[in-house]
């Protein structure tokens, strides 16, 4: 009998150009605010305007972009309100799956939060900014992989892309921003390492809430005039 043949899930066009624009998006390539010009990625991406207006439909459902009828699209930009209310469900849903997480698994989550925290201090040390901020979201992403509960786990996805946005836009290029980051969460992980959980919610909460206030500062004075650079988004045929 002959072998059968396991072919992967085979990605569409509009996929392709969604996971690239939403790169785009989340590492900075484009200002919070920024008109994004359909001709301008279709010529960047050598491909039609229609997987172009699909991939801008799908990351309007995850509130990366403003669809806004006659005008165009625009990568999000939020108001003081949208700020208070993104990091004050952040602050719920991580507290309780990191709750969940270290009651189910602590050794594993422990173990994983200490590993990504040494490699932020590596990317710190060198100054890399960039490295630094996927390495903060994954320190946060974490409390989810062994929650065992996939409502707090999609709650978490409504939020992580602009978090992550954010995170690169305005807290990441601020050196020192980033030293009080990292004490916060090595802190966060000796909470869990010692049991002592309320203090560990003390700190997450404090930590959050000081992002928040780094966001509503950084917002009102933002220049929103800076044009796309593209970086990253090149598409390659398939060979």
């Amino acid at each position: 009998m002959s072998q059968k043949l396991h072919i992967g899930a085979v990605q569409s066009l509009t996929d392709i150009v969604t996971e690239r624009l939403q790169l785009a998006i989340i590492n900075g390539d484009f200002a919070l605010g920024e008109k994004i010009s359909e001709e301008a990625l279709s010529l960047k991406l050598g491909v039609s305007r229609t997987p172009i207006r699909d991939a801008l439909a799908r990351l309007q459902t995850v509130g990366l972009v403003i669809v806004k009828p006659k005008r165009g699209s625009f990568v999000f930009k939020p108001n003081n309100s949208d700020v208070v209310d993104i990091c004050d469900f952040r602050f719920m849903v991580e507290l309780q799956a990191a709750k969940r997480s270290f009651y189910k698994k602590p050794i594993k989550l422990v173990k994983s939060l200490v590993h990504i925290a040494q490699k932020m201090h590596v990317a710190m040390e060198s100054n890399n900014a960039f490295e630094y901020s996927k390495l903060d979201n994954s320190y946060h992403q974490t409390f989810f992989e062994y929650c065992d509960n996939k409502y707090l786990s999609n709650a978490f996805n409504l939020i992580n892309s602009r978090i992550a946005a954010l995170r690169v836009s305005i807290t990441s290029p601020q050196s020192e921003l980033r030293a009080i980051s990292f004490r916060e969460h090595i802190t966060m992980i000796n909470h869990l390492k010692e049991n002592k959980i309320s203090a560990f919610e003390e700190t997450l909460h404090e930590h959050i809430m000081r992002t928040q206030n780094v966001y509503l500062k950084a917002l009102a004075i933002q220049n929103s005039n800076k044009k796309p650079k593209f970086k990253g988004l090149m598409l390659q045929e398939n060979k």
